[in-house]
């Protein structure tokens, strides 16, 4: 793990943003590296390595569950994770909504940006249908997660985010719990 270019990173973030350590595939030593430089937001794509690492490590890291959700491990990622960036169709939503728990369940809802066929997401229409009638008193959208198009030319690029972000907006003004808009893309540290 390159701690150098990690920190280098980090300090030019704006007081505003959060970079998350996608820790998948890493073992606890480098982890741990990071921990130690006080960096506390990991995330994890499968739900075994979240089960493991998490029961390893300290009790004041949070947990961003990143990957996909396959329906019957949905109330698992739930008692792992801190925050689920990547609920992207409905019936993991309502999975979610029918959930009986006493933790509240913070989650990003995933915007589908392009035309790409293997990416997952709502469309905009869909988000704010979401927005405006979530009515789970277990569930806080805490905003946005989008995935741009893999290889496409930067003026696409510019336009999807410039797309998220206005979705984003239309949805913080709509509901007073969203605050955060994920749209960054993995760099590898190593």
């Amino acid at each position: 793990m390159n701690l150098h270019k990690f920190n280098s990173i980090s300090e030019k973030l704006k007081s505003h943003q959060k970079l998350i350590a996608v820790s998948k595939g890493q073992d606890l030593e480098k982890i741990k590296q990071l921990y130690d430089i006080g960096h506390r937001d990991f995330g994890e794509n499968f739900l075994q390595e979240l089960k493991e690492k998490k029961a390893m490590l300290p009790s004041d890291i949070r947990w961003h569950f990143l990957g996909n959700i396959q329906s019957n491990k949905v109330k698992d990622i739930v008692m792992y994770s801190d925050l689920i960036h990547s609920i992207g169709r409905s019936k993991i939503f309502n999975k979610l909504s029918e959930l009986k728990t006493n933790k509240n369940i913070k989650i990003l809802l995933q915007l589908k940006l392009g035309e790409e066929k293997t990416k997952s997401g709502f469309n905009e229409a869909e988000i704010y249908e979401i927005v405006a009638r979530n009515e789970s008193t277990n569930i806080t959208i805490k905003g946005l997660m989008v995935i741009a198009e893999g290889g496409i030319e930067i003026e696409k690029l510019k336009l999807q985010f410039s797309q998220a972000k206005n979705v984003f907006e239309k949805i913080k003004s709509m509901n007073k719990d969203v605050e955060f808009l994920s749209m960054g893309m993995s760099l590898i540290m190593s």
